[in-house]
């Protein structure tokens, strides 16, 4: 069957006098009908384009839009159909249901929908032939019966909405809101829902775009092309956002907009004037609400907070300086409804402590805060946001809020009540005190000891007003603000009173780049302060891999004859470095056995190492199985369908403008017990070694800023498939550990406040010699028996269990050790101090939301017993950010400063920072303090790790949109 492309001008009602005929066609360059035979069924469509000459350049001159290809696939009639009939059936429900509310729609929609009959179309990102070649992927192969119509350059954009349908001249460089507000302009009635808050642009490529329009929550804009259609309702459709979303997609089938006879019968076509069009064109477009920093790292406008927030998987780092405050703020967005983070905070004109405790040390002060979303913003009421500043150190900055944020256009207003340090003007009173006078009392008493959550003093005192507003300037990187302050700081901590001229601060924000914004104000009436805040999405984050090796083409021949197995697996060690000990084979089956085959993200390595096969693997083979060998323990598989995954990565997918991610070709499994047919084996290396370069920092302190680097060589010798000796040598480079100072003043054992003795010790130490041996009594149930020298400060015996079933969400865990306190030069030396120390871990995947949840229960090693409580959420790029919180049987006092032990971190892959890809992972952790209560023993081989590819997410985990 001949594949045939017809190339004919598209028929408009408001342009009848446009040729149709395929004359017109017939007098270019352009073939108007090309067969091009059976032999060309198989042909990317790239190629045919070429030897069409359908190539932007030439349809240009001939007046043709290459844009506007509708290449059509005879299989995907059937579903457009009946796409088509979903569509009109639930017009038709819902305005039985709701006739009131769609009166003004139904007609018009409904005969649009008939109007339009499905074509068939295949959606393309793009129809130029360098395009595709560049991505083969988004390049589809032609098949018997595809066929094509390229219509003549459009001139017009159609929008459709709740107000009618409306044909508007193109203007180039024109949003596609200003398109929708020029065709209803005379219609819009803010207070009864007339007025439009989303769209859907759809490109006449197909591409479909939904974007916010409306006053307080615009987007920045999207550029319609020539052709394309803007499916624009009220905020009060009788239709839900489905319907329109659906009709946007059935839209998309359909290639340049036209306006067909039928529907233009059922409501009169809006034509916009050009001199209405020119006015709303004139005005400055809304754009993305900036969302920046205040001077305590949150987001909100100068000393006050607002209900913004950022994305989900947001980490902002911020210093500010007003006199005589130095904060650095570390913020983290692990949930649209959540931010949490920790600031130090300097106060330059008090010391830390007596000269000889810290010499000239200025004050430094340590500080948790929170922030919930309560409500999202909505066309009439305001979003809404309770914050807790100060609620885990000293106690100094505390205080208590809620906010809420109200838009307007490109003005963005806050309003909130402040208790504590954020109300100290203490002008109104406690709205509480309805529920009792208690509420009107607040101690506002700091902690020396830090760490206490003073719940007795939550909303409790007189309050103050706060809020300010914001302007997005025309001026793209600008943002002006201005606040009204609720702190009166006369009662500044540690007796600190600063002069208050104004209640009144003004600023402004220049945004440096996408992710650096830099801010100067004007606080207290007679204080410059400045701020430079610097954020990043880590759940997208990635680099490039451009120092990877160049993978290999998906479209290679197969291989015919005999495989040469050492080329073949040193080809996927170097893209994968994996190292494949065994190949075997049953039926149609290849079977790889990766020893300690780590991965960042297991699908990313699955792909390059299949691409390999596939390159070098005779067609009747059908699966390549990747059975994952961790030091001698099977661990489980991934089996790869070699026929879809071909077809993923060189068929063009259906959704057109993401790849579909389905993975339908990848199977993640427990592993088989069936013979198999060696075809190659090697033994694993015997030993091997590197050099790393180590850092270490203490900050927080009477001592101030401490940091060391270290040279480190890390080896290990395979004794034999599953026992191994772990030995790590490290040398001090530089640092200034020397000046490390402060002492422990601990009652506990001094399990890790004798930091400073460590860090002062031997420049060359031993942090680890291990013997491991690691096995499995059933399929389920791991275990590992250890003895040497753990970590800096202790070395002993131990051992683990875990029971963790493959692609569950739970595991349990047993871990028990001996151990003695190591001497302060890292050596071989042993000090007095013994203790038993080992937990029940349980793990659990909750499902919601991402969240890993980690409960250990047991001895911690300074004696004392309890309970830690990890709560984490994993992003699908492998970045997580969590908390946790140890609570044993010492008492705060016992414990010192601190009160309990807590902290939070941030994980990220290291094959997210470097332009290689790197397996493992790079953690950030802050804890207030480092104290003896709740410590835990540093184990280089945990279970849980050793068998991540038995985690149902292992192979879901992708890199972030910068690869």
């Amino acid at each position: 069957m001949a594949v045939g492309l017809l190339c004919n001008a598209a028929y408009s009602p408001a342009h009848a006098d446009a040729s149709t005929s395929p004359a017109v066609a017939a007098a270019s360059p352009v073939q108007p009908t090309v067969a091009v035979g059976s032999p060309n069924a198989g042909q990317r469509l790239s190629a045919f384009l070429r030897g069409a000459r359908w190539l932007p350049t030439v349809l240009d001159e001939q007046g043709f839009y290459l844009p506007g290809l509708v290449f059509k696939r005879q299989a995907l009639l059937q579903d457009q159909q009946l796409q088509q009939r979903q569509l009109l059936t639930s017009l038709y429900t819902q305005a039985e249901s709701n006739p009131k509310g769609t009166a003004g729609e139904s007609a018009y929609l409904t005969a649009l929908v008939k109007a339009l009959a499905p074509t068939g179309r295949l959606p393309l990102l793009s129809a130029d032939a360098d395009y595709l070649l560049a991505h083969p992927e988004l390049d589809p192969t032609l098949q018997p019966g595809d066929a094509g119509t390229v219509p003549k350059r459009p001139n017009t954009v159609v929008v459709v909405g709740s107000g009618g349908i409306c044909e508007v001249p193109y203007f180039a460089g024109v949003s596609e809101q200003t398109y929708a507000t020029a065709c209803f302009h005379g219609q819009t009635d803010y207070a009864f829902g007339k007025s439009i808050d989303t769209l859907w642009l759809v490109q006449p490529t197909g591409q479909v775009l939904k974007k916010n329009v409306g006053n307080w929550n615009a987007e920045n804009a999207e550029i319609p092309m020539p052709g394309a259609w803007i499916v624009a309702p009220w905020r009060n459709s009788g239709y839900p956002a489905q319907t329109w979303q659906n009709l946007a997609n059935y839209l998309a089938t359909q290639g340049v907009a036209t306006i067909p006879v039928e529907a233009a019968q059922a409501k009169p076509v809006v034509y916009a004037t050009q001199k209405e069009f020119a006015e709303r064109a004139a005005t400055v477009p809304l754009r993305t609400l900036p969302i920046s920093a205040n001077d305590f790292g949150f987001v909100g406008l100068i000393q006050t907070p607002t209900a913004r927030m950022r994305e989900a998987g947001n980490f902002t780092f911020t210093a500010s300086r007003v006199a005589p405050y130095t904060r650095y703020s570390f913020i983290l967005q692990p949930f649209d409804w959540m931010e949490a983070g920790f600031r130090y905070t300097r106060i330059t004109n008090r010391l830390y402590g007596p000269q000889s405790f810290s010499g000239n040390q200025t004050y430094l002060d340590k500080e948790i805060d929170l922030k919930f979303k309560l409500y999202d913003e909505t066309p009439y009421l305001p979003q809404l946001a309770v914050g807790l500043q100060d609620i885990g150190g000293t106690g100094l900055f505390s205080g208590e809020y809620v906010v809420g944020n109200k838009r307007f256009g490109n003005f963005d207003t806050s309003l909130g009540l402040g208790w504590g340090y954020l109300g100290a003007r203490g002008d109104h009173g406690n709205p509480f005190s309805l529920l009792g006078s208690k509420f009107n009392v607040r101690t506002n008493a700091a902690t020396a000891q830090g760490g206490t959550l003073s719940t007795k003093d939550f909303f409790h005192g007189r309050t103050a007003l706060f809020g300010g507003v914001q302007w997005h300037t025309p001026w793209e990187r600008w943002t002006v603000k201005a606040e009204m302050d609720g702190n009166n700081y006369a009662n500044e901590p540690l007796a600190n009173p600063q002069v208050q001229n104004s209640a009144i601060n003004y600023g402004v924000v220049y945004k440096v780049n996408s992710n650096v914004d830099f801010g100067v104000n004007v606080e207290r009436g007679n204080t410059m302060g400045f701020v430079l805040s610097i954020h990043n999405n880590l759940s997208k984050f990635n680099t490039s891999k451009v120092a990877d090796p160049k993978p290999v083409s998906p479209f290679a021949t197969p291989h015919e004859g005999p495989v040469e197995w050492p080329k073949t697996l040193q080809g996927v060690k170097e893209q994968t470095n994996w190292d494949v000990t065994q190949v075997e084979t049953r039926g149609s089956e290849v079977r790889l056995t990766v020893r300690n085959g780590a991965a960042a993200y297991y699908a990313d390595s699955l792909d390059r190492a299949s691409a390999v096969l596939n390159r070098d693997l005779p067609p009747n083979v059908g699966w390549f199985s990747f059975d994952y060998n961790q030091n001698g323990v099977n661990t489980g598989e991934h089996v790869v369908d070699r026929r879809q995954w071909v077809a993923r990565h060189t068929d063009y997918t259906l959704n057109g403008f993401t790849r579909a991610d389905n993975r339908s070709d990848l199977a993640a499994t427990e592993g088989y017990d069936f013979p198999y047919n060696t075809v190659y084996e090697k033994m694993p290396e015997r030993a091997t070694s590197k050099f790393s370069i180590g850092y270490k920092q203490i900050f927080g302190g009477a001592d101030g800023y401490l940091y060391q680097f270290n040279l480190a060589n890390d080896s290990r010798l395979n004794l034999n498939q599953s026992t191994w000796l772990d030995f790590s040598l490290a040398y001090r480079l530089l640092g200034n550990f020397d000046t490390f100072t402060q002492g422990s003043n601990s009652v506990l054992p001094h399990v890790r406040t004798d930091i400073q003795k460590y860090a002062k010790g031997s420049s060359f130490n031993i942090p680890n010699l291990q013997l491991t041996h690691l096995g499995k009594l059933s399929s389920n149930v791991f275990y590992s028996v250890y003895g040497g020298l753990f970590e800096e400060m202790f070395a002993g015996v131990g051992g683990e269990v875990l029971y963790r079933p493959f692609n569950s969400r739970f595991a349990l865990g047993v871990d028990a050790n001996s151990v003695r306190q190591r001497g302060y030069n890292e050596d071989f030396s042993l000090l007095p101090y013994h203790v038993n120390t080992g937990h029940v871990t349980a793990y659990y995947d909750t499902g919601i939301s991402d969240v890993l949840a980690k409960v250990s229960v047991g001895q911690y090693l300074a004696g004392d017993k309890g309970v830690t409580v990890d709560l984490s959420r994993v992003f699908n790029n492998g970045v997580k950010m969590g908390a946790f919180a140890t609570k044993t049987n010492v008492s705060a006092a016992q414990f010192g400063e601190g009160s309990f032990d807590k902290g939070i971190y941030v994980q990220i892959p290291f094959s997210a920072f470097f332009v290689e890809s790197i397996p493992g992972n790079a953690q950030f952790l802050w804890r207030p303090l480092t104290r003896d209560g709740g410590a835990k023993l540093n184990r280089t081989i945990q279970l849980f790790d050793q068998t991540k590819v038995r985690d149902p997410r292992a192979i879901e985990y992708r890199g972030g949109s910068g690869e």
